[in-house]
């Protein structure tokens, strides 16, 4: 026996819709709850909150300071390449540009350095370097973006070449933060002397 055509009835029809209708709302809900939950994974904490409205009235107390720094030190705008993270990379008192390409992520380099303080009220205080390190190069190996060393490092290296000397103003907010360490104080800028003696 043959089939015959198919019947559509009324009711096979509405059936068949009300079960498309209804996949159609759970995938729906379904998405509304997940879009609900990642509203609430990406929402910031009080503490996150807390942290980055102080980093963000910090930028403009950082940059004063340095500003201020470079009013007592005759250091204009001719002198100096301000980065947008907020870094200052300043002509060494000899200057030197280097050579070649700049430093990219992935290289190492040894950087010979003196960190000062820059506020008026300590600068020039010399608070770390690499000149008797006990190392024969006399300086601080850093693998860029890898190492763990502040970011205004990392910023400063990527924007510098084999041979450059540079004085780099570093905020705080790139450099130790809040928190501060053993010998730096909670939001401190600070200032290095940084040369690239050697890139690999």
């Amino acid at each position: 026996m043959q089939p015959g055509p198919a019947v559509f009835s009324p009711l096979s029809m509405m059936m068949n819709i009300s079960t498309k209708q209804f996949g159609l709302t759970r995938l729906v809900v379904a998405l509304l709850a997940l879009t609900s939950l990642l509203s609430a994974c990406k929402k910031e904490t009080s503490t996150q909150k807390a942290f980055r409205e102080h980093e963000e009235a910090q930028k403009i107390i950082d940059d004063a300071e340095i500003q201020d720094y470079f009013t007592r030190h005759n250091i204009n705008s001719s002198k100096y390449q301000r980065l947008e993270s907020g870094v200052y990379l300043v002509d060494a008192d000899t200057v030197a540009n280097g050579t070649g390409p700049n430093v990219v992520s992935g290289q190492t380099v040894q950087v010979k350095y003196t960190g000062r303080f820059i506020k008026a009220s300590r600068e020039d205080v010399i608070f770390d370097q690499s000149f008797g390190n006990r190392t024969l190069c006399q300086c601080f190996e850093v693998l860029v973006d890898q190492s763990a060393v502040i970011k205004g490092w990392h910023e400063a290296i990527k924007n510098m070449k084999l041979g450059t000397r540079k004085r780099v103003f570093i905020p705080s907010y790139m450099a130790y933060g809040p928190t501060g360490s053993a010998l730096i104080p909670a939001d401190e800028p600070l200032m290095f002397y940084m040369e690239i003696s050697k890139v690999k």
